[in-house]
């Protein structure tokens, strides 16, 4: 009975369409239509260039005109020349956040070198929640900050600011003990 059942099966499945039959007769369809009309080639227009006139424009390239040099000249040279940040210093990890994202919560002593390490917690940023340790020389701020000395109770920081004159202008900061 078994092998008259799975004799039938197969017959039966053998006698089904094949299963793209469906597709071929349609793409015959297809093939049988006439061919349609090939779209006209759209008009050409003729490129015209713009010629651009930028005589009343000063180039970028140029050179300043001397009266402008000489008040530029004249603005610089009220500035301190020793006042400015060190564009060849490799910048430290701390000096991509601002001072307002850091709290001193500690100091760290190391008496055989005799060394005093700044504790300083980060409280935005990526970096949230670290600890980190700093000495004196070390430089921490968006502002080009360098700190000059670490107590107990507060590290003393420089700071170099632009002004209005375009000169560089030192600022002495204190970031006190968290509580």
């Amino acid at each position: 009975m078994k092998v008259i059942t799975i004799f039938l099966a197969i017959l039966a499945l053998s006698s089904c369409a094949s299963p793209t039959d469906d597709l071929r007769a349609w793409a015959d369809r297809i093939k049988a239509q006439p061919p349609g009309r090939i779209k006209p080639m759209p008009e050409v227009v003729e490129y015209k260039p713009h010629d651009y006139q930028s005589a009343l424009e000063k180039s970028p390239f140029a050179d300043l005109e001397a009266e402008i040099e000489s008040q530029l000249r004249e603005l610089h040279q009220g500035c301190d020349d020793s006042i400015r940040p060190d564009a060849s210093r490799r910048k430290e990890d701390l000096e991509r956040y601002s001072l307002d994202s850091m709290d001193m919560v500690g100091v760290l002593y190391k008496k055989k070198d005799l060394l005093k390490w700044g504790l300083i917690k980060m409280t935005a940023g990526p970096a949230a929640g670290n600890v980190m340790y700093v000495k004196e020389g070390n430089y921490l701020g968006i502002n080009h900050g360098r700190i000059i000395s670490i107590e107990d109770e507060q590290i003393e920081i420089v700071t170099l600011v632009p002004d209005s004159k375009g000169c560089w202008e030192q600022r002495t900061v204190y970031m006190a003990l968290a509580q």
